[in-house]
Formats: structure tokens, sequence, C-alpha cells
């Protein structure tokens, strides 16, 4: 019952979105059809992920009020707890907003490697999930009634439907830069504390389980990564151009509400002033 549900759902439409793009896209090329469709998805989830990142840089900033916060509860964990919440409610930050996202993402990776299994299989098993609309598409029906073969490669190079450990490869790259970003610069340099002893290991660890995980599954799935890293590297950066600037002008809010204008000014960014030209010697 749930397998069904699952399927009709997510991975009816993926397949069917997948092989859309395959049969409408100029060359009919599957991989470039792979990468349009994890595009198509992450501009989907784009506000999602824009979300957690927001998120996860807010719980960023507070990691040196939180240890303060350890320190003065002495181990009491009930102490410690009522201070923290205390803290969020002060600095309007919700520490759960961060996994919500991620765990509404999390279906669509399960549900897209299975597209790929399916995908990149027998194309006797996909024609039941297809669609009528996608089924009638010129190419596609010249490929289930056998006039076309089922070219599964990306570029004539590649094919999706093997492991391909170069691809594999460059998932971990990617995701290895893409977590590298978001770790904290104080973690980064402080190799005391175990919070940043913690961060540089899963920036290690998470890269190489990618590549050991897409190392011997179909090309189609680290694919899928790699462009997904990107768009996620894309916009990680894209947040984190705007996020000083935002915080600085929430800095200088909040002094103005307090009523100190002279510390509001000094947040100010100093205005360019114009040299004017030096009157030429007559």
């Amino acid at each position: 019952m749930i397998g069904q549900f699952f399927d009709t759902i997510l991975i009816a439409p993926l397949v069917n979105a997948l092989f859309l793009i395959y049969g409408i896209i100029p060359g009919h090329d599957f991989g470039v059809a792979i990468i349009l469709l994890t595009i198509l998805i992450r501009l989907i989830l784009w506000p999602l992920a824009s979300k957690q990142l927001h998120s996860q840089k807010k719980m960023q900033s507070l990691q040196g009020d939180i240890s303060k916060v350890k320190i003065k509860a002495g181990g009491d964990k009930q102490k410690e707890q009522a201070m923290l919440m205390e803290l969020y409610k002060e600095k309007e930050v919700n520490p759960f907003s961060a996994c919500l996202p991620a765990i509404l993402q999390f279906p669509i990776l399960i549900a897209m490697f299975v597209v790929f299994q399916k995908a990149t299989g027998s194309i006797d098993g996909v024609e039941k999930l297809l669609y009528e609309p996608v089924k009638n598409l010129s190419y596609i029906s010249s490929i289930l009634s056998g006039q076309t073969a089922f070219n599964t490669t990306l570029f004539g190079l590649i094919d999706m439907a093997k492991p391909s450990y170069l691809l594999a490869i460059i998932a971990g790259l990617t995701q290895f830069v893409q977590v590298k970003m978001i770790t904290p610069r104080k973690q980064k340099t402080d190799a005391a504390d175990p919070q940043a002893k913690m961060t540089s290991f899963m920036n290690y660890t998470f890269p190489a389980l990618t590549v050991f995980i897409a190392w011997g599954l179909p090309a189609a799935l680290p694919t899928y990564w790699i462009t997904t890293n990107f768009i996620a590297i894309f916009q990680q950066w894209l947040i984190m151009r705007g996020e000083v600037d935002e915080m600085e002008k929430m800095d200088v809010v909040k002094v103005i509400r307090k009523g100190d204008t002279s510390k509001a000014t000094k947040k100010l960014p100093k205005p360019k002033v114009k040299k004017k030209p030096k009157k030429g010697k007559k």
C-alpha cells in the first residue's frame, strides 16, 4: 500500500518528467535529460533549501553563545535546556527550522534513486509507469515499438546505466566544496574546539561516503548529485554574499531601537567623499 502510494505520488511523475524531457530535447541525450530534470527539481526546492541555509547560518552564528550557556549551566542539563530556549527566543531562532527542509527533501532523493534504477534498466519496466501523452511522443513511441534503440549515454560517452568512477569522484569533490562553504570560519581555525573537530570530520566523511555510494551505482545517480551540488554551491554563494549586508542592517535596526543612535552611526558604512580637483596653477 505504502509502496504503491510512493510510486503514484513520486516515482511515476519523476519517470514521466524524465522521459518527457528525453523525448523533446534536441539530440535526445539521456544524460542531458537527467541534468535538466535535476535543475528543475532544484528550482522547485529552492525556497526550502534557502530556508535551510539561512537557519544553518543563524545557528552557526550562535555557537559562541551556546558554548557560554553550557559553561554557565555547569553540567545541569535541565538548566542548560532552559537557558538555550531563552537564548533562541531572544535571538529569534528556531533550532529545528534547519531540519524540516532537509527531511522534506529526503523522499525526493530516495525517489530519484528508484527512478534512475528503473529508467536505466529495461524500457519494458518503464513503459507501465509512463502516461499516455509521454508514450505518444514520437521519439518515445519509436523506442517502445523497438524502432529506435534506447540510448542511455551522456554525450555518447558515459553510459548512465553503468557505474562511472570519474563521476563518482567528481560527485565527492563537489560535495566537499559544498560542505566546506557552510563551515564557520571560527571552526576552521579553532582546532581545539570539539565542535570544530566534529565539523572537520564530517567535512571529509560526507564526500567520502558520496564517492563510496556512487562508485558501484549507475552513473545517473552521481550525475544527479553533481548537478545538485553545483546548484547548491551557487545558492550558498548567493545567500552568503547577501548574509553580511542583511546582518549589518539588522544590527543597526536593533541598536536604533535601543535608543543609542551613536552606535548605529558607527555601524553604518562611511560615505565616500569625493575629492575636489586641484586648481591648476596659472
